[in-house]
């Protein structure tokens, strides 16, 4: 669909909108706005013809008769409007009424003034503010218009056949000069209006894009940062850096991927990534862990942060069987192998980069997970005492005794080997009392 700043052209002569729904659309809008002050102008009429009925005998040369019969009818005429305010539901159809019921009036008058022999002055003033009630009621230019048109052919000939003694040059004069008036002041007004109207409409439209494009921008910050952190990053809150006393980090990496991967094409080897790491990040979301990143065929996640989890270290485990699991016989991933090492401990975390952001984390914490994935066994979870402790009595370990972790030393490692059968697996509920980190 076209942009409502390209559908806005006006017709030159009627000014409606080139595109037929805009014109709907606006003539629906102004119709409701302007049917109270149809129904005003029409109950108007009725009203002022009968008082005009009255009081135009008294004043002028016009029989009593003539008048109670011409304001009787004017005044049923205005009526009649009146009543058709149901059917005038669009700009349109008021318009039309209102404009009919004015030409008419404008007759009228001139048949009336020239009738009591008061055509000089009091015909034109009386058409002027038949102009005057136009423009208030801010007739549609090309209505008016024609009911100018009506009225200044019935003037004309009411003119040609004026015998009177004095001349009516200046009330020709005063009538052009007012229709011309209140036709060019009509024709700016309703531009306006138009333009108005349609410039709402693509401040609207665009609120609703830039609405869209602010979701997206949600959308693609929450893909790569924790929800907490993007709330923190759009308030403007610059740089964000946190410590976190206590997590659990996580690394797996796939058994013999290089191998595998050089008899394979790129399409294939990202499809089979992509699967792998989408159904990770369902099994993180679960368990209301972060995923911080892949680096080639390994994946990172945490347990702890931003938000902390009272029982990290088990979920955490938790995370680590269900990715062995899906490479078990009978699993998705059955074709695959993977690695799993686990460390808990502190570590710091926050938003890297200002044009592709990144949320990271690091410290020791991290480092020992890694080492522990690194000198890891096929299938199993490696962990580290600290993570051990943590995890209680909700898991069984095996001793792997002393393991020489690169940059760290010798260490004490375990091998997850099951979950007890007698306790309940840990819920992933996060501490109430916790605060952000400064």
């Amino acid at each position: 669909m076209a942009r409502l700043i390209d559908r806005g052209g006006l017709d030159p002569l009627s000014l409606s909108f080139l595109d037929a729904d805009l014109e709907r659309a606006y003539q629906r809008e102004e119709g409701n706005a302007g049917l109270a002050g149809y129904r005003t102008i029409t109950g108007a009429t009725l009203v002022l013809w009968a008082i005009a009925a009255v009081l135009l005998p008294l004043g002028t040369g016009i029989r009593p008769v003539l008048s109670y019969t011409v304001g009787g009818l004017m005044a049923l005429l205005g009526g009649i409007c009146l009543g058709a305010s149901r059917w005038a539901t669009t700009m349109n159809r008021q318009h039309f009424l209102a404009s009919l019921l004015t030409t008419a009036n404008g007759l009228v008058i001139i048949v009336l003034s020239e009738a009591g022999n008061v055509l000089e002055g009091y015909a034109v003033g009386a058409i002027m503010l038949l102009f005057l009630f136009g423009f208030v009621s801010r007739t549609r230019f090309i209505y008016a218009a024609v009911r100018t048109l009506v009225i200044a052919l019935g003037l004309a000939v009411a003119i040609a056949l004026y015998d009177g003694p004095g001349s009516l040059l200046i009330d020709a004069f005063i009538f052009l000069a007012a229709a011309a008036g209140s036709l060019l002041g009509l024709r700016v007004l309703e531009r306006n209006r138009r333009q108005v109207w349609l410039q709402h409409l693509i401040i609207a439209e665009q609120m609703v894009a830039l609405g869209a494009e602010q979701a997206q921008s949600e959308r693609l910050l929450l893909n790569v940062l924790p929800a907490s952190v993007s709330t923190r990053l759009r308030r403007g809150e610059n740089p964000i850096a946190d410590t976190f006393p206590s997590v659990s980090v996580l690394f797996a990496d796939l058994v013999g991927f290089t191998p595998m991967a050089s008899g394979m094409n790129a399409t294939e080897v990202i499809t089979m990534l992509s699967a792998l790491f989408t159904h990770f990040d369902d099994l993180v979301s679960e368990r209301q862990l972060e995923k911080i990143k892949t680096i080639g065929d390994a994946y990172m996640a945490v347990g702890g942060l931003p938000e902390p989890l009272a029982q990290h270290a088990q979920q955490v485990i938790d995370l680590g069987l269900a990715m062995l699991d899906c490479t078990k016989p009978g699993g998705r991933f059955s074709h695959l192998q993977l690695r799993v090492g686990i460390h808990s401990g502190p570590v710091a975390g926050g938003v890297i980069g200002t044009r592709r952001f990144a949320y990271d984390v690091w410290g020791d914490t991290v480092n020992l997970a890694s080492r522990l994935q690194e000198t890891g066994v096929t299938g199993r979870i490696h962990v580290s005492g600290e993570t051990m402790t943590l995890a209680g009595d909700g898991y069984v370990f095996e001793p792997r005794g002393l393991i020489e972790l690169r940059g760290h030393g010798s260490m004490d490692t375990y091998l997850v080997a099951d979950s007890s059968p007698d306790l309940v697996p840990p819920s992933p509920v996060a501490s109430s009392a916790w605060t952000p980190p400064n």
